[in-house]
């Protein structure tokens, strides 16, 4: 009986030790742990700096028209401030782009110490009205050292926007293309009739709607042989339903349908 007693009295001692070895060894496990994190962040620090050095080489690279390369390799290393992680790739990317001359940046990394900036230059595609040029969304350009741009087409709009005015010119730029003769001004005045001066000194009366119908009737009708009286015409006329008007250089009129079966029932040419 005596045994039995003892037995018994030791089991409160035995079960209130099991919860103290449990929170020792949780209380442990957190230690370890926390050692753990702090040696992986101390260790992750180490390496980013190890990482991070000074950007040791700057390449440029594009095809460039009217940007310099000169200038943007100095404005780059002006504002280059970080090693190779820690550089401002969008703050860089932002003052590339703030120059009216760049449509695009593409800014990577090259291990262990090169950035590559990759500049796609603007293009304009015309003049916009007398000082202003216009890309091929039709957004605005505005250049001030523009003698080599004479040459562009020259878009000018009394009704309509400036991108509406680019995707027309983009449209008829293509649609003239089979018959030879390059737009060099495109105009659509206060009523939204659309004129076309050419290189060849012909000049196109479009109307205001059915532009693409209108434009492949005359490409017919060159093409069929209109095109051999070039040097003597002076405007056509494409404001006809089932055909067109032209006005020659010595002021005679003549019309000329799609099914050709009448000529010269034309009104007045517009010159």
């Amino acid at each position: 009986m005596a045994r039995q007693e003892r037995r018994g009295a030791n089991r409160p001692a035995t079960a209130e030790a099991r919860p103290m070895a449990g929170a020792l060894v949780a209380n442990l496990s957190r230690v370890v742990l926390a050692l753990v994190i702090g040696i992986v962040a101390y260790g992750s620090s180490l390496l980013y700096r190890e990482i991070d050095k000074p950007l040791t080489n700057v390449t440029i690279g594009g095809n460039f028209t009217f940007l310099q390369t000169a200038e943007l390799t100095k404005l780059v290393a002006s504002e280059v401030d970080g090693g190779f992680l820690s550089v401002d790739l969008e703050h860089l990317s932002d003052v590339l782009r703030a120059n009216p001359w760049v449509e695009e940046v593409r800014l990577s990394r090259q291990w262990p110490s090169m950035l590559k900036v990759e500049v796609v230059e603007q293009v304009p595609i015309a003049r916009w009205g007398e000082k202003g040029f216009l890309n091929q969304l039709g957004e605005e350009l505005l250049i001030a050292n523009n003698s080599n741009l004479s040459a562009l087409p020259v878009l000018r709009a009394e009704f309509g926007s400036s991108r509406e005015m680019m995707e027309k010119y983009q449209l008829m730029a293509e649609l003239l293309a089979p018959t030879g003769l390059k737009i060099i001004e495109l105009r659509r005045d206060n009523l939204g009739v659309w004129f076309i001066e050419t290189a060849p000194g012909v000049r196109l009366v479009v109307g205001r709607d059915q532009v693409s119908e209108k434009l492949r009737r005359f490409n017919r009708v060159w093409a069929e042989g209109l095109s051999q009286q070039l040097k003597n015409i002076k405007t056509i006329d494409l404001r006809y339903p089932n055909g067109l008007a032209v006005a020659w250089k010595d002021g005679i009129t003549m019309a000329a349908q799609e099914n050709i079966q009448e000529k010269g029932k034309a009104g007045t040419v517009q010159a």
